[in-house]
């Protein structure tokens, strides 16, 4: 676990959003909640769905603020809105037609 941990963070620290995410799950594993909550909310700062969830979580059983939750819920839809377009759109329904 070491090994993958010392990888998840070179990763993280070139912007891998799931390699973050991941060292969220294992700081929470290890009781660091404070750290693990950190590194889910750059995560969800980026767009990832999964570390909104640990975070949501998170602020469930106590170890989020309802301020830093609310933060979390707005950096994550600025990020979506972020990449939303009139291109991708189109792209996404071409693509679900292609999957029928």
């Amino acid at each position: 676990m070491k090994k993958a941990v010392h990888h998840w963070q070179i990763a993280a620290m070139m912007g891998n959003m799931q390699a973050r995410h991941n060292l969220g799950c294992a700081e929470a594993k290890n009781g660091n909640y404070n750290r693990a909550m950190r590194h889910f909310m750059i995560s969800a700062m980026c767009g990832d769905e999964d570390a909104l969830n640990d975070i949501k979580e998170g602020f469930r059983s106590g170890h989020v603020t309802k301020q830093d939750f609310e933060k979390a819920l707005r950096d994550y839809q600025a990020s979506c809105d972020e990449t939303k377009s009139e291109q991708r759109d189109k792209a996404a329904v071409i693509m679900a037609r292609g999957r029928e």
